[in-house]
């Protein structure tokens, strides 16, 4: 029971925090954006550039095998763009956020300040960008006369979801970075096969019932394939409550593991980035 008290105490805490913190997540989040892409000649316009190339890459590689019409009759590019902007900001979180409280060490002697606070910081710059790609991503589903419906409000819900799944990793492995660096490293690895066994550029309905069951478990299909059914298939999140409740499972084991490991490596964060 005391257990219980004190991590609802903690977590009412830790809600109080970023309240009252607000301003300097803002602000720090404001800062790793311009970091990231104000300092280049081009500046927000690589946001665009990178996810839109890579799309261009892979319409070209896999648009001939799956022909110019993917499901229900959605051209293929729009099929691949709306899978791969979810995935692309799962992805950025990921491998950014594994390494923010190294980046953001002169914070950690700040006593007022919550260590745990700074993976939402990264998270919420990258959302920033995200933003930004969600509006090409409507304006290329308009000029394909796919126009917005009830059914697009849901996005606010799958990128909840996939924060708190990003927040929960981030916890995780960006305390463990600071022991172990090649953590970052096993976590690309990681990523990268994730990547092949979404569907992004390719579709479950092809293959056989039991590996569409397999690769269901993974987590990040639940955010790309919920992206489409908010934007070309509209389907409520709710009509499917056992792959949304296996999902929210894996997300409370991640945080459960996140807080668990932070709270232990926390003590000696300071020490280490000394």
């Amino acid at each position: 029971m005391n257990s219980v008290r004190q991590i609802v105490r903690e977590g009412i805490d830790f809600f109080y925090q970023l309240f009252i913190h607000r301003y300097l997540i803002f602000n720090l989040s404001l800062r790793d954006f311009q970091k990231k892409y104000i300092k280049n000649n081009l500046g927000l316009t690589w946001a665009i550039l990178d996810p839109v190339a890579f799309v261009v890459i892979m319409y070209f590689v896999f648009g001939p095998r799956y022909g110019d019409k993917g499901a229900n009759a959605i051209p293929f590019y729009v099929y691949l763009v709306t899978g791969y902007i979810a995935y692309e900001l799962f992805n950025n979180s990921v491998m950014t956020i594994c390494t923010t409280i190294k980046e953001h060490s002169f914070l950690l002697n700040k006593v007022s300040f919550r260590s745990a606070i700074l993976p939402i910081v990264t998270l919420v710059s990258n959302l920033m960008v995200h933003l930004v790609v969600l509006g090409i991503c409507f304006f290329v589903l308009i000029i394909n006369k796919i126009y917005p419906s009830w059914y697009w409000v849901q996005l606010i819900y799958y990128i909840f979801a996939l924060a708190v799944f990003v927040i929960a990793v981030g916890w995780l492995t960006s305390s463990i970075y600071l022991f172990f660096p090649d953590v970052r490293n096993i976590l690309s690895i990681i990523t990268r096969i994730l990547f092949f066994v979404t569907p992004i550029f390719w579709k479950m309905e092809g293959l056989p019932p039991v590996n569409q069951f397999i690769l269901k478990f993974n987590p990040v299909y639940y955010i790309v394939n919920g992206y489409r059914e908010c934007l070309l298939t509209h389907t409520w999140f709710w009509d499917r409550p056992v792959i949304t409740g296996y999902f929210w499972l894996v997300c409370l084991t991640f945080l459960v593991i996140g807080v668990a490991v932070f709270k232990k490596l926390r003590p000696h964060f300071a020490d280490v980035v000394a």
